[in-house]
């Protein structure tokens, strides 16, 4: 057992219930005595707490207790709806006495107002656990949304701010210490100056002036498609479907900046922002392996990431239906089909070609990541040399793995190309829909590490499963 939820009245027999519950809970989850006492004091110092100043005199009302344990911590949220009192703890203000007392046992204890939501009293409890599945509480919650009625009028969702950057930083501190993808986040100054000049438009939800929970859409200049990510809500407030109203907000800005498509890269570390993204309509459309440097890090898992670079599944809500214009190569037909039609698209017959200004071969070196990227606007022998000659020098600049993008509404000769980069080790990697000029890409993908996770790859669903056999059974025929 590693998460448990109950609710008991508020009579006399509350503490005795919820004690069988905790006792129950650190006997089935491996929890040491030393360990369960310390978690027992706190959850009853909560229940307490509640019966005296939420329910005084009051024998029917609700108190929800939830127990959710991780390797070294187990999670405590003590849920009423009883008397108004005022949030503490952390940036609210010095706790209550009795509350107070309890931050020798426990980390992060806080007393949260919600409005009509009722109150929550969450706590950290340091406890070793045995159990082979924890949790692994994640940093989106797991419940549905809330219809926007239902959402606590104490809390709001709105368009960030410049006044808001320094809030959103340390809110994806507190659930990736420094690990997220893009480091940019982490820097007050890069966020003022995105969000003033909207290459960063973020939804945040904001308690008492606290920013918890924000959720972010990144467009780039000339490319339709736009990313969504940075997707955190504070540990105290999840289960309140604050995820699904962000994105909801999120959504509308890109329909306002007429995008054709919207798409994530879900770590393939936990299925977690995979079911997210699907219930919000994202289908997979490439398997991108090493995108994640190494040890990448999430409140809820532990001290430790991964020590291998690690895949991530690119996902794509599209905005515009229309027919795509595309030509497929015919080593890779089958697979972009079955691609299209997971997400919903169908292939324009019989398009005609739609050249593009630029180089034929450009390149870039995303060094922090140590990961190349090179795109083909169009193939002919002088082609093929600037080809060779990008993937060299990318493999020269020390990048772990280097991703192609084959643009498939300009090159003349998708077939010659494609076979081209398999003979220079790529293999597939999936679809890129609406990237430059608005053209969808065929993703190849050369790895130059012996550090990247090909074995514990986790996909959620049967099309992201089929995916992952069907990229690494090319992995193996190219390299044979």
């Amino acid at each position: 057992m590693t998460r448990v939820k109950a609710t008991v009245l508020s009579d006399a027999s509350a503490r005795s219930l919820v004690q069988a519950l905790v006792s129950a809970f650190a006997q089935a989850s491996g929890i040491p005595a030393d360990d369960a006492r310390r978690l027992e004091a706190v959850v009853d110092g909560f229940v307490g707490f509640t019966l005296e100043h939420a329910y005084p005199d009051d024998d029917l009302g609700e108190i929800e207790v939830k127990l959710e344990a991780d390797a070294d911590l187990v999670h405590v949220t003590v849920h009423d709806w009883g008397l108004p009192l005022r949030s503490a703890g952390g940036v609210f203000g010095p706790l209550p006495e009795p509350l107070a007392a309890i931050e020798l046992d426990a980390q992060g204890v806080q007393l949260l107002n919600l409005a009509s939501g009722g109150k929550r009293l969450v706590a950290d409890v340091p406890a070793r656990s045995t159990g082979d599945d924890h949790a692994r509480r994640h940093h989106l919650e797991e419940a549905a949304p809330l219809a926007g009625s239902d959402l606590p009028e104490a809390i709001e969702i709105r368009g960030a701010s410049a006044d808001d950057a320094e809030a959103i930083a340390q809110l994806l501190y507190e659930n990736y210490h420094l690990s997220y993808v893009h480091a940019d986040f982490y820097l007050p100054r890069f966020l003022i100056a995105a969000l003033a000049t909207g290459e960063l438009l973020s939804a945040v939800a904001v308690h008492d002036g606290r920013v918890v929970g924000h959720h972010a859409l990144m467009p780039r200049p000339g490319v339709p498609s736009a990313e969504t990510g940075a997707a955190v809500v504070h540990s105290a407030y999840r289960g309140l479907g604050l995820f699904g109203l962000l994105f909801e907000h999120t959504l509308g800005a890109a329909v306002g900046q007429g995008l054709a498509s919207v798409f994530g890269d879900a770590v393939t570390i936990h299925p977690f922002s995979q079911r997210a993204e699907a219930s919000h309509g994202y289908h997979e459309t490439a398997l991108q392996l090493g995108m994640v440097p190494a040890q990448t890090t999430m409140r809820g898992f532990g001290s430790g990431g991964p020590r291998r670079r690690t895949a991530t599944l690119r996902s794509y809500r599209p905005l515009d239906r229309r027919p795509r214009r595309a030509a497929l190569p015919g080593a890779y037909r089958e697979l972009l089909e079955r691609i299209y039609a997971n997400v919903g698209l169908t292939i324009e017959p019989g398009a005609e070609r739609a050249p593009v200004e630029g180089d034929a071969v450009a390149a870039d070196l995303d060094k922090p990541r140590a990961l190349g990227f090179l795109r083909l606007r169009r193939w002919d022998e002088a082609s093929a040399a600037a080809l060779r000659q990008e993937v060299r020098h990318l493999l020269s600049r020390h990048a772990d793995v280097v991703y192609a993008d084959v643009d498939l509404a300009a090159v003349q000769d998708v077939d010659e190309a494609t076979a081209a980069l398999n003979e220079l080790g790529f293999f597939v990697s999936g679809l890129i829909l609406h990237g430059p000029e608005g053209h969808d890409h065929l993703r190849l993908q050369l790895l130059d590490s012996t550090e990247i996770e090909l074995e514990d790859i986790v996909c959620d669903s049967s099309f992201a499963q089929a995916l992952r056999q069907d990229v690494l059974e090319d992995k193996s025929r190219v390299n044979a």
